[in-house]
């Protein structure tokens, strides 16, 4: 088991077949990460199908340990695993077990259907074109069978009917067809239907049944009456309601309406009124007028069928008035036909012809569909091992790969590598962003990345014609935040090396380098002091405007005003204009004597304190806040777990945030990058030597007049040390006294 530093931290070698074996071993506290989407991998999509077995749609440790312990458990030969290919020998695959034994036969089943029977080796294009033929055919392996695959004219109608009366379903290869579901559904419809048709037939030599007391007139009789029958047995409902209260009467609807009710023109109100309305007017005697010209104007038609065809075929009359006793005549006479036809079975067949359900009740043809089926099973059975000899190919060329980006990490910072899980990189403010994470939920993101000490950028990226775009997050992980601001425009370039519009439409502001965390006070500064002397530029500038305009308004008084009070107007300007001068020069004057009496070196010193004082504790707090900078917050917010820290060194800052070099001998370039860090820091270097000599001689200069304005004064020093210092003369005043 072998480990290697990367960036800060230890990540193990999987380079080979035994590395790989090794990640089974390693504690998963070990592994850069422990969980992962599998929507984060730009990687062959049934590949990923196959490791997240689950189907959770995150690919797990234990899914992981469970792709690499399959593979390796079906290989006897793995000298090819490191190079990720998609062919595989057939000795190299065990054929000392019976899934191995099986992965073996499958692979030659797919060489010899390709033409390639004598080849040692198969390929996964082998696979899928064999897979891709087998699905264009009708039997497919898919367990649907559609009515291409018959070679009878017969089945082929038969399956077409079945698929008409049950819906049917999609095969893999895009067309209609039955599974065994169907036809056994459409069987036992055709059997129903049938079965129920016959009880309603009448036997030969006879003209009615108990199901049809009408003969072959029953079933007109029964929808002629099943159309409003609720509406008569309302109407005697209402009869009795009458018999028992004869106030009833005015309350069931039977009146004139209002006049005023009803609009002529108004047909839908009219039609309303009417639906409201009983079959006719309810009576205590219970007594049904068969007059058409006695019952609702809705009904009338209805009940000349209703006398013809059920009325006067049961009752032998049809007479004037029926009762309620005859109603209840004619309702038992239909009702063995009417739950005849509430219990129709095999509804979904009863478009076919009679003759061709009588056909297919026969069972022959269902016969044939079933061998079909079956021989579409043999196919799926055969399907399956070559999907397992896919399977194989597919680990066999992505999975140490995969494990590289999830066990550990060394495609992310290899400068000629993408990760599977980068989608491209950006330029944009002058600088090149190489590394580029796909952001689903941007609030979320935002939220982690923000307590990651990372300045990030995210962008909306325009996709492709037809197509929605989508949000990547960058890194700024060297120089400075420069232009980067809401809204600015760059280009994209996906892992394709397609390039696409992009915006700023977020940043999560921190620190991006040490150089920048240093000039930041001092590019603070500059503004607080830009913004004053803008402000007193203001202040002056509307002072002067006033000034000007007072002095243009005693220009252009009145010839009435006195000589004598212009000139005062012009003489009171002269003096306010010298009186300032003169305040100017004496702040000046005091300016300069204060700084004379401090000396040089103590200005230098006192400013160097005071930029030291400033500088010192936010390069420290920046200095603490890039060693805390941790790259593993951008993927955490895309839904990884993991578990290293990653902390970026200088060398990776500027892989992942860089400025591209100018070429070579190229004319009117400036100097190399190195170039000018190294006149940079040789000139910070000098003018701090200089700062510290020249503060040193100041200094030694200052102690040394200091020492000899002593002398001068007092050139003998003590007396006769008696330890008392001699008097010295008074100084006249200004105005001549004695100090």
């Amino acid at each position: 088991m072998r480990f290697r530093k990367v960036g800060k931290t230890c990540q193990l070698r999987v380079e080979t077949a035994e590395d790989l074996e090794a990640a089974l071993s390693l504690d998963e506290s070990l592994w850069v990460a422990t969980s992962a989407p599998v929507s984060a991998f730009r990687c062959d999509p049934e590949f990923l199908a196959l490791v997240d077995s689950d189907g959770g749609g995150r690919i797990h440790t234990r899914e992981l340990k469970a792709a690499v312990r399959w593979l390796l458990g079906m290989l006897s030969d793995r000298s090819r695993l490191a190079d990720g290919v998609d062919v595989v020998a057939l000795n190299a695959i065990r054929s000392d077990t019976a899934e191995g034994a099986s992965l073996v036969d499958s692979a030659r089943f797919v060489l010899e259907s390709q033409g390639a029977a004598d080849a040692e080796a198969v390929s996964l294009e082998q696979v899928r074109a064999f897979t891709a033929g087998v699905k264009s055919r009708p039997l497919n392996g898919d367990g649907i069978v559609p009515p291409e695959a018959a070679d009878e004219p017969e089945t082929a109608r038969f399956i077409q009917d079945a698929l008409a009366c049950t819906g049917g379903r999609d095969d893999s290869g895009g067309r209609m067809g039955i599974a065994e579901e169907d036809l056994a559904r459409f069987m036992d419809a055709v059997g129903g239907y049938l079965d129920w048709r016959a009880a309603g037939e009448i036997p030969a030599g006879e003209s009615v049944t108990e199901i049809m007391p009408l003969g072959a007139a029953t079933p007109d009789a029964w929808n002629v009456y099943e159309r409003h029958a609720a509406i008569v047995d309302a109407f005697f409902e209402l009869c009795r309601a009458v018999r028992f209260d004869p106030r009833a009467r005015s309350q069931v609807g039977w009146r004139a309406p209002d006049p005023e009710d009803l609009d002529p023109q108004a047909t839908a109100a009219a039609r309303s009124y009417l639906e409201r309305m009983p079959l006719a007017e309810p009576t205590a005697d219970a007594l049904l007028p068969l007059d058409p010209e006695a019952v609702n104007p809705l009904y009338r038609s209805w009940l000349v069928e209703l006398k013809a065809q059920v009325i006067r075929p049961i009752l032998g009359e049809t007479p004037e008035r029926l009762s309620s006793s005859d109603w209840e005549r004619l309702k038992a006479a239909l009702a063995t036909y009417g739950t005849y036809v509430r219990g129709k079975k095999g509804a979904e067949v009863e478009g076919l012809p009679a003759e061709r359900l009588l056909e297919y009740r026969d069972g022959s043809q269902a016969q044939k569909v079933r061998e079909m089926i079956a021989a579409d099973a043999v196919v799926a059975t055969m399907l399956k091992g070559v999907r397992q000899v896919e399977r194989l190919l597919l680990y066999h060329e992505n999975l140490m790969r995969l494990v590289n980006n999830f066990v550990s990490f060394p495609e992310l910072y290899d400068p000629e590598r993408r990760a599977l899980f980068e989608v491209g990189s950006a330029v944009i403010d002058g600088r090149r962003f190489n590394f580029a994470v796909l952001v689903e939920d941007l609030a979320a993101h935002s939220a982690i990345v923000g307590a990651s000490n990372i300045f990030t950028v995210y962008l909306k990226v325009s996709g492709a014609a037809g197509q929605d775009g989508y949000v990547v997050a960058m890194p700024a992980t060297s120089g400075s935040r420069g232009n980067l601001a809401l809204g600015k425009r760059g280009i994209f370039f996906d892992t394709q090396g397609v390039e696409h519009d992009a915006r700023i439409v977020r940043i999560v502001e921190n620190p991006i380098s040490l150089s920048e965390a240093m000039v930041a006070p001092f590019v603070r500064m500059l503004g607080f002091v830009t913004g004053k002397i803008q402000k007193l530029y203001g202040a002056a500038q509307d002072n002067l405007e006033a000034q000007l305009e007072h002095g243009a308004a005693a220009i252009q008084r009145p010839a009435a005003e006195t000589p004598a009070a212009t000139a005062g107007g012009r003489a009171g300007m002269l003096i306010g204009i010298g009186v300032a001068t003169a305040a100017l020069g004496s702040a000046l004057a005091y300016i300069t004597q204060t700084f004379a009496e401090l000396g040089l070196a103590k200005i230098a010193l006192g400013l160097l304190g005071a930029v030291l004082v400033v500088m010192v504790p936010l390069v420290v707090l920046a200095a603490m806040k890039l060693g805390r900078q941790d790259l593993s917050a951008l993927l955490e917010g895309c839904g990884w777990s993991i578990n290293a820290r990653m902390r970026l060194n200088r060398a990776q800052r500027r892989l992942f945030t860089r400025s591209a070099p100018y070429p070579k001998g190229a004319q009117g370039a400036p100097p190399p990058r190195w170039v000018a860090v190294l006149v940079r820091t040789v000139l910070v270097a000098l003018a701090l030597a200089s700062a510290y000599w020249g503060a040193r001689a100041l200094v030694a200069r200052w102690d040394l007049t200091t020492q000899e304005q002593t002398t001068e004064t007092n050139p003998e020093g003590r007396d006769g040390g008696s330890g008392q210092q001699q008097s010295q003369p008074a100084q006249p005043t200004a105005d001549g006294a004695a100090n």
